[in-house]
């Protein structure tokens, strides 16, 4: 169970009316798809008013049909995505490493990114965090061979952190992620998750009812 860092009464609303939006885009040309990527906007709304949070996530679809080079169409959007994939991706051979085939349950699928994920200061401390994360990875990785992700802080952009500031931050990420059923593999490799092992499965059901246990505390504290 995840742990909170706040006290439930402080959470702005019940949690079980958080929800998911998706959406994605692509081109449509006369010369074919030649993007091996699709890119998901995902928004965290409560209820019907508007979004508390968004995450962005990446599937690149290993299938020469679409992209002969899916890692050079991630290199075309963002060097950091591409740097985060060309730790599974064989960029001289093509495909994926073969540290990789040797750690995952099936290499016969896509790879899913989960590159960014943001959530209101008033959301924050309840172990929400997870719990989207999970959904939003499952309800995409149908197909996938594995998700991929990053521990780089995304908080305070704009200002220097000091060393060991940093370090905490990466060690609190990395903890969440692997709340999740993200595993730290060897280099070059970095936070894989498996969607084809029990574990990764029966965590994500553990944070479902980490939602309940949160929505029903807060409840409680109402009456109080």
């Amino acid at each position: 169970m995840i742990s909170s860092k706040r006290s439930v009464d402080g959470l702005p609303g019940n949690p079980r009316k958080l929800n998911l939006e998706y959406q994605s885009s692509h081109f449509v040309s006369s010369e074919g798809d030649e993007n091996g990527f699709d890119e998901w906007d995902v928004s965290i709304r409560w209820g019907q008013f508007p979004e508390i949070g968004r995450m962005r996530l990446f599937r690149l679809r290993m299938d020469e049909r679409f992209s002969p080079f899916p890692f050079s169409d991630a290199e075309a959007y963002d060097t950091e995505l591409s740097n985060l994939v060309l730790g599974v991706y064989d960029l001289g051979r093509g495909g994926y490493r073969q540290e990789f085939r040797d750690t995952m349950t099936t290499c016969d699928g896509d790879l899913l990114v989960l590159f960014d994920v943001r959530l209101d200061p008033a959301w924050r401390g309840f172990g929400l965090g997870p719990v989207l994360a999970a959904e939003a990875v499952w309800t995409l990785a149908d197909g996938c061979s594995a998700v991929i992700t990053d521990t780089h802080p995304t908080e305070f952009p704009d200002r220097p952190r000091p060393e060991a500031e940093y370090r905490r931050a990466v060690e609190k990420i990395a903890a969440l992620w692997e709340s999740v059923g993200f595993r730290r593999r060897a280099r070059p490799l970095g936070h894989l998750l498996d969607p084809g092992t029990d574990e990764a499965r029966n965590l994500r059901n553990e944070r479902r009812r980490d939602l309940d246990a949160l929505a029903d505390a807060w409840r409680e504290s109402l009456r109080r």
